[in-house]
């Protein structure tokens, strides 16, 4: 198992700045950048299955490939970064602004229209992003947020930021909880992978309308449920 965990981080870093510095041309190209990413995210995620053997299942029930939504996400690995990608078509994220700073990453994370927050000026920064986040929306994009705000342990939910209530408030849209198991077969320090399947599951959407509180408490429990 440790020589096929080594190949597999072997793969993935190397493919991170092989493939990032090579392809830098597509960067000319916001769609081109969006294709070459989700093959990427494919071939990871291909890797990850067949290499290691871990099984990856995903129950969708509410998540149409077509339709723009805003998902939030309980964050337990880098895995969750790349499955939405490979997943759907159009894929955002919502990032920490010091993300972009990284190179390469941050310089395809801009490219593909991912939204940064800026955490010094969080409620300036929401109404700002929530008009672009409508924007992708109506263009079928899934943005994606991780309201805990950072990863967490397996078998546990963070405490749920307010930015993710703020956003639904501006767009008067519901939001699509997704649940993912993926902290003990992909942990924090990537190089100790496991052989342990991975469980991504849509979620109950909730509805706009609710108060702060009761919706961070519904979209927790919705979480918890699957623990």
């Amino acid at each position: 198992m440790f020589l096929k965990v080594f190949l597999f981080n072997f793969i993935f870093y190397f493919s991170i700045l092989f493939f990032g510095l090579l392809l830098l041309p597509i960067l000319i190209s916001r769609t081109l950048t969006r294709k070459t990413v989700r093959v990427w995210s494919k071939l990871i995620i291909f890797f990850l299955t067949n290499t290691l053997k871990i099984k990856i299942v995903f129950k969708n029930s509410y998540l149409k490939n077509k339709k723009g939504l805003v998902i939030a996400a309980n964050h337990q690995s880098a895995f969750d970064t790349i499955f939405f990608l490979a997943a759907f078509d159009k894929t955002v994220y919502v990032i920490k602004r010091e993300l972009i700073f990284i190179p390469v990453y941050g310089w395809y994370a801009m490219r593909l229209g991912n939204i940064y927050i800026d955490r010094k000026k969080k409620i300036e920064s929401i109404k700002k992003i929530s008009k672009n986040i409508n924007s992708l929306i109506e263009k079928n994009y899934k943005v994606v947020i991780f309201p805990e705000g950072t990863r967490q342990p397996p078998n546990k939910i963070g405490n749920i930021k307010p930015g993710v209530f703020l956003i639904q408030e501006r767009l008067k849209r519901p939001i699509f909880p997704v649940y993912i198991d993926s902290g003990e077969a992909w942990p924090k320090n990537s190089f100790r992978l496991k052989k342990k399947n991975i469980l991504i599951k849509s979620l109950k959407p909730i509805p706009y309308g609710l108060t702060k509180n009761k919706f961070k408490d519904v979209l927790k429990q919705s979480f918890d449920k699957n623990l």
